[in-house]
């Protein structure tokens, strides 16, 4: 399996996520739509930290390998800031906050498992 396969399955199944989440969401909670953009709002912003993150990572370990734990830590204290900045704004009139928790749950999982299929190695037997 190449790196780019699981990268490739790990969009599509964001996406999925998104498209079932709002769907689900809006039809299942009291909140009704609300709900669904709360979900797909926490999937986004999970995905958004996660890409500008690994963006980071990969660039200055590519042109300054001494200051990549330095740009790791970085972005991820932008990250928790994001993050903080976005739940204390929002309102809960706004953004349902279990649909958000969800969506960022979900995100999460999915972003991890992408990056845990893409550092498998693959082991050819004779």
């Amino acid at each position: 399996m190449t790196a780019s396969k699981p990268v490739t399955l790990r969009w599509w199944a964001l996406a999925a996520a998104a498209a079932l989440g709002l769907i689900g969401f809006s039809l299942a909670s009291a909140n009704g739509v609300r709900a669904g953009l709360s979900f797909v709002g926490g999937l986004a912003l999970v995905t958004a930290c996660f890409e500008f993150g690994a963006f980071n990572i990969r660039f200055v370990g590519r042109h300054l390998p001494g200051m990549t734990l330095l740009v790791a830590m970085l972005s991820y204290l932008t990250t928790a800031i994001a993050l903080a900045l976005v739940l204390a704004a929002s309102s809960p009139r706004v953004v349902d906050g279990q649909a958000i928790a969800v969506g960022l749950f979900a995100g999460l999982a999915i972003w991890l498992g992408g990056e845990l299929a893409a550092t498998w190695v693959v082991r050819e037997h004779p």
